[in-house]
């Protein structure tokens, strides 16, 4: 992921965020939520960058955790998506359409809702080298539900590795992350390669990533705008 992707996420931030900037905090953050689905397939113009003053309001209306998903094959699409439950290490985040992105410290696991759904994954090889931003040489597998409710296995041998520091700057996060780039590649030989990027804090948390969750979703990118 360059630079000018997470500036361009940043903004995309800023943009769905303009939907919950005014009014009375929580009654008007529910009934935002409710109509965000409606506004983000109508294909309509995105709305302006907000300012920092803007974004400070806007963060105002809720005290959850607070991410950003763009869906870049879905003409850019933008979801924002709050926390909703936490089980143990794995973080829902989800909006009253039902659409759901299961986090593990910033990797997205799952996910429910979008159409052609990430069912399930097997992480813990590719985040462990992720969240210490080791390169290497690891495995990691993806399951779908195919319309006959057969599930599909698609693993991958993930080459990772690092580079230079990025700064992070979305909402309130203030912080820097290294640059760890996966470059996964089907290990039947027909499933589609695929290469992943990740910003990773000094602790190991994902701040922005760009992930590959099947050949129907595609790439979606992450931001987190508070923690």
């Amino acid at each position: 992921m360059t630079r000018r992707s997470i500036t361009r996420i940043g903004l995309a931030l800023m943009a769905a965020l303009a939907l919950v900037s005014c009014g009375n905090a929580n009654k008007d953050t529910a009934a935002i939520l409710k109509q965000l689905p409606k506004a983000i397939f109508s294909k309509k113009e995105a709305p302006k960058p907000l300012t920092p003053q803007q974004i400070a309001k806007a963060l105002g209306a809720t005290t959850d955790s607070v991410y950003l998903f763009e869906l870049e094959s879905r003409d850019k699409v933008q979801v924002l998506l709050q926390n909703i439950q936490r089980n143990g290490p794995y973080q829902t985040y989800g909006n009253p359409a039902r659409q759901v992105i299961v986090l593990r410290d910033g990797m997205i696991t799952s996910t429910r809702g979008l159409g052609g759904d990430l069912m399930s994954s097997e992480e813990d090889q590719l985040l462990s080298y992720v969240k210490a931003r080791r390169e290497g040489r690891v495995s990691y597998d993806q399951r779908f539900l195919t319309p006959e409710d057969v599930t599909e296995v698609h693993r991958y041998t993930c080459y990772l590795t690092t580079g230079g520091t990025v700064p992070v700057a979305a909402g309130l996060v203030r912080a820097s992350g290294q640059l760890v780039t996966a470059k996964c590649t089907a290990a039947d030989g027909m499933s589609r390669d695929f290469t992943n990027a990740y910003v990773v804090g000094s602790d190991g948390y994902i701040y922005s990533g760009k992930h590959w969750l099947g050949s129907y979703i595609g790439y979606v990118n992450s931001q987190v705008l508070r923690r």
